[in-house]
């Protein structure tokens, strides 16, 4: 009889030692996964930043190189000309042109007599 309870307490004793083991290890891949959990939306954070940043500098790169073509179309329209189709058909393509960059984000700033 106390044979059978040696055997008992030592097979409870390596269970229990089996259910250390496996808490120790449920316990490290729950610490694993959260780190990774982390780890994944600090990417997706800081990809959502660098694409914002990107297209704000694509957007002003593109913007550079289009506003000497505003001016020229703005100096063409104060230009002085008989024929009024002509005057008419640059007018409409100044607009046309004005609302594209405004649907980018660009917009004339009024600056005369005016403080920043």
């Amino acid at each position: 009889m106390e044979e059978n309870k040696n055997e008992e307490e030592k097979v409870q004793e390596v269970q229990n030692l089996e259910t250390q083991k496996m808490q120790e290890e449920l316990e490290n891949t729950t610490d694993r996964l959260k780190r990774l959990m982390a780890e994944f939306d600090n990417f997706k954070k800081r990809s959502a930043k660098e694409r914002e940043t990107l297209y704000s500098s694509i957007v002003g790169d593109v913007a550079c190189k289009l506003l000497p073509v505003l001016d020229n179309l703005e100096k063409a329209v104060s230009a002085e000309t008989t024929d009024a189709n002509y005057k008419q058909g640059v007018d409409l393509v100044l607009k046309q042109y004005k609302e594209m960059l405004k649907s980018f984000g660009i917009e004339e700033i009024e600056s005369i007599r005016k403080s920043f």
